[in-house]
């Protein structure tokens, strides 16, 4: 071999032939005519970016949507639950709310319950019941979220986060200048009382204290101003919320009282006959459960005799002779 064979090139590959050519040759004739018809490749490239950009702006409207309507539902704040809750003459019930709170109703009483999404607002139309209001999962990390418990009982509106209190509504129902009367106990933890019309200031109430707020205070529709709560000292707290544990708790208490007391957990009518016998003061622990026994009783606490009618009925009047005691 001479040299000028060995450093001879090898000769040139020729380019592979494209799997396609016998296609494109056979469009070539029409080529004009499809670019005139087809998208370039920088057309398809723009169209798919505005694609990408309609698709994405659609995604931001509809979060927005989203965010709008969850936003308009949390501002109408709507209702999820309603109930009623009422008590018969000579019933007590205790009722425990979808939100975990529990509300005890004595004989005679109505309760309406409206759970909202993000407040609870219940009415206290007649009777007496107390409310032992459960606290939101979240209430030590955002007490902002809590869910205000509001029960409206006469002309004022008792609201409340976390606590136990009670509300009697006294007398006629209500009406603004009445006769009747709105007693809110607190039992723990603290509550505010708001007047339902007018400007007054809310009056706060913690642990024992006792408001009494008179429907005549609210003339017209507008109340001027609350009352100022009284600390009726624990064994008067305690006569007063025994119900709720089915005792009656009298202490020197006129037989009036507890006649009235009696009457709202006894079918038939219990009547005192005269003044004297009213006035009589009767102390004790009595099961709820037994106000006939209790009944029976009288003449031993007090100087009256007890007169059962047919009807059932009951008539108390004085003892013979004893009209005339002190």
């Amino acid at each position: 071999m001479n040299t000028d064979q060995a450093r001879k090139p090898p000769p040139a590959r020729r380019p592979a032939r494209s799997p396609h050519l016998p296609f494109d040759e056979a469009l070539a004739p029409f080529a004009d005519a499809l670019r005139q018809h087809l998208p370039t490749p920088e057309e398809i490239e723009r169209a798919a970016a505005a694609r990408k950009r309609r698709r994405t702006a659609q995604a931001a409207a509809g979060t927005a949507a989203a965010a709008l309507l969850t936003a308009g539902i949390w501002w109408a704040d709507p209702a999820w639950h309603r109930d009623t809750l009422a008590t018969a003459q000579g019933e007590r019930r205790s009722v425990r709310l979808p939100d975990g709170s529990e509300v005890r109703l004595h004989g005679q009483s109505r309760v309406e319950v409206a759970l909202h999404l993000r407040s609870r607002r219940l009415a206290l139309s007649t009777g007496e019941a107390s409310f032992d209001v459960a606290h939101a999962p979240w209430h030590r990390w955002l007490p902002w979220l809590q869910r205000p418990f509001a029960v409206q009982a006469g002309a004022v509106r008792v609201l409340d986060i976390g606590t136990v209190f009670q509300i009697r509504r006294r007398g006629a129902p209500f009406t603004p200048g009445g006769t009747g009367r709105t007693d809110i106990a607190v039992l723990q933890g603290r509550v505010s009382v708001h007047p339902l019309h007018g400007t007054a200031p809310a009056v706060p109430l913690v642990a024992g204290d006792l408001l009494r707020v008179p429907d005549s205070a609210a003339t017209a529709g507008a109340m001027p101003g609350l009352p100022a709560p009284e600390r009726p000292g624990p064994a008067a707290m305690a006569a007063a919320t025994a119900w709720r544990e089915g005792r009656l708790l009298l202490e020197a208490t006129p037989l009036a009282d507890a006649v009235a007391e009696m009457q709202r957990l006894h079918a038939a009518p219990i009547v005192i006959a005269d003044e004297q016998a009213a006035g009589r003061q009767i102390s004790g622990v009595f099961d709820l459960d037994r106000i006939d026994q209790l009944i029976d009783l009288l003449p031993r606490l007090a100087p009256v005799a007890v007169h059962r009618q047919p009807d059932g009925s009951v008539v108390i009047r004085s003892r013979a002779g004893t009209h005339s005691a002190s």
